[in-house]
């Protein structure tokens, strides 16, 4: 029997000890493997995240519970997951820069303060975790692993794509009457934009605490003395 999923439980905790040690096993035998080996663990990571966000919809399909008010994959951590693998296949160094400040300010918010309700073993519990840990995953073990060094560059790049994202977003919510990336109205369940006020304070302070997170998802790069080499071509 599934049980209700409660943040900062037993659960929550296990899961997030589970992909951290997922990610920091990835990482060591990235740092020791050779090619193709060290660039097609990055993919099995960015594909098994993919492959979650496919059988959802699929189950979903074949039950008659799928909602295109709400499960279309418009939602950040959705549109990541779905380019992830195409962007390391690709070896695009952009927008590899691009995903890191998109994974690590949003996917990482949301294996902190997930948005679930079902908690294990249920089939949610595992999806959710699934796709929001292995986006962090790949793009840590990408990063680290291929020693790519985030540019400023890359944090303008993330910033304008992200503007260009909620714009297009907010378009799609008022065709559909949907509410994705919560551009019509804050989650009904408790979450950080509370803080942040009514509509349409809140998303002029949500942009500012992304701005903030990405600075700080600055500060490693930033305080590094070497560069490291980087990952295929550095046109940004």
């Amino acid at each position: 029997m599934d049980t209700a999923f409660i943040s900062f439980s037993l659960q929550h905790y296990s899961a997030l000890m589970a992909f951290g040690g997922i990610t920091f096993v990835a990482i060591q035998m990235g740092r020791v493997a050779a090619e193709p080996l060290k660039t097609q663990i990055g993919l099995i990571l960015a594909g098994v995240t993919f492959s979650s966000l496919v059988i959802e919809a699929i189950v979903k399909l074949t039950g008659g519970t799928y909602d295109l008010l709400s499960d279309l994959p418009f939602f950040l951590c959705d549109l990541v997951a779905l380019m992830l693998p195409f962007v390391l296949f690709a070896d695009n160094r952009k927008w590899i820069g691009i995903l890191y400040f998109w994974a690590l300010a949003g996917t990482l918010q949301a294996m902190i303060t997930p948005e679930l309700s079902y908690g294990f073993p249920s089939f949610h519990f595992f999806r959710y975790f699934i796709m929001h840990g292995g986006i962090i995953a790949a793009v840590g073990y990408t990063i680290v692993v291929h020693r790519i060094r985030i540019t400023w560059n890359d944090f303008l790049n993330a910033i304008i794509y992200a503007q260009i994202y909620l714009v297009m977003i907010h378009m799609i919510n008022h065709l559909l009457g949907s509410n994705y990336s919560y551009t019509m109205a804050k989650p009904v369940s408790a979450s950080i934009l509370d803080f942040f006020g009514p509509w349409p304070w809140y998303i002029l302070g949500a942009e500012l605490l992304m701005i903030l997170l990405f600075l700080m998802l600055m500060l490693p790069f930033t305080l590094r003395q070497n560069p490291g080499s980087g990952l295929g071509r550095e046109e940004l």
